[in-house]
């Protein structure tokens, strides 16, 4: 536990990002007399130290966690993830002042691997061109089908085999899919994914070979940096997808870019990019076959209230000074 001493006055909470629609539920979950604030311009360094000042919990969203800001928050008693990625905390500084960190897995799985499989098919089965065509008074009922990809009876990779990728695989079976799993440590699948239908493949060339969708879900590590390169997208089939909505710094995205242009992979569906928004000239940005979403695969509302009441739980059993539920650091 930190310790820092116990606040006077109402405990203050400080959702450490710009998104007032994310706020306006997290206020609905508020525990009595506590209060909530929320950063106006997630740019402004002079906000972000003068909210800290006072910021007894810290749910952290998208700002990277620096050393600086903890030097501006004297009362921080607890970090709390919104997600389950710790790659925008320096953790170091965190563990040197004794204040707990927690991520916050309720309802990620279900909600990212809903966005993983709807990119999928998106990219798959070219829905923005479709949807584009008859938007331009065209009506493109012929022009794909010698091309579109589905996922019934399909070979998809999972890079990753934790909860999020468990997820996908669960909603992949009644497809009929083909299911091969790499993990960083190779080791027996439980018992209960069907024999032959779910796989382990220790070789990550192989797997990227032998799948028609690659999806990542691995966590942004110093090993899986660059995980994704221009050798691997090279081994992809023709046809095939990349999905990633765990980290945009698995792929060397300006290899993706030229694999994209040259049609291996035909389309990747991306829900992250290594800088958040991109800046003007990004690589992926504008690519026809590129299906980029804003970081948002678990942005679903009842999946949002359900975090609320999670955090909230675990931020009253900080200051209780009692055992915190997934705590990370």
């Amino acid at each position: 536990m930190s310790t820092q001493p116990p606040s006077v006055g109402p405990v203050t909470v400080l959702l450490f990002s710009d998104g007032s629609d994310a706020a306006e539920i997290y206020r609905q979950h508020l525990p009595a007399g506590w209060r909530l604030e929320y950063l106006t311009d997630r740019h402004d360094e002079g906000e972000q130290r003068a909210r800290l000042a006072n910021a007894d919990i810290l749910l952290h969203v998208d700002v990277p966690l620096t050393s600086a800001h903890l030097d501006a928050a004297p009362a921080l008693r607890l970090i709390h993830r919104q997600g389950v990625g710790l790659d925008g905390l320096e953790l170091e500084a965190v563990r040197s002042r004794g204040i707990p960190v927690c991520i916050c897995p309720v309802g990620t799985p279900e909600a990212v691997a809903e966005h993983t499989i709807m990119l999928a098919l998106a990219c798959g089965r070219h829905l923005t061109a479709l949807s584009e065509g008859v938007r331009a008074n065209g009506w493109p009922k012929w022009t794909y089908r010698q091309r579109s990809l589905g996922l019934m009876g399909a070979t998809v990779g999972l890079v990753g085999f934790g909860r999020i990728a468990q997820a996908v695989a669960r909603r992949l079976l009644p497809f009929e899919a083909q299911i091969l799993v790499h993990r960083s440590r190779p080791q027996p699948l439980d018992p209960e994914w069907p024999d032959g239908r779910v796989r382990r493949c220790d070789d990550l060339d192989e797997l990227f070979a032998a799948s028609d969708v690659v999806s990542l879900h691995c966590p942004l590590t110093p090993e899986t940096t660059g995980l994704v390169h221009a050798d691997r997208l090279a081994r992809m089939r023709d046809g095939s997808v990349l999905v990633n909505t765990a980290r945009g710094g698995l792929v060397v995205e300006e290899d993706l870019a030229r694999a994209l242009a040259a049609g291996r992979p035909a389309a990747a569906g991306l829900d992250v990019l290594s800088a958040e928004p991109p800046g003007e000239g990004h690589p992926l940005v504008g690519l026809p076959n590129a299906l980029i979403t804003p970081h948002c695969a678990a942005g679903v509302a009842t999946v949002v209230h359900r975090k609320a009441e999670a955090v909230f739980e675990n931020a009253q059993r900080a200051l209780a000074g009692e055992e915190l539920w997934y705590r990370a650091a």
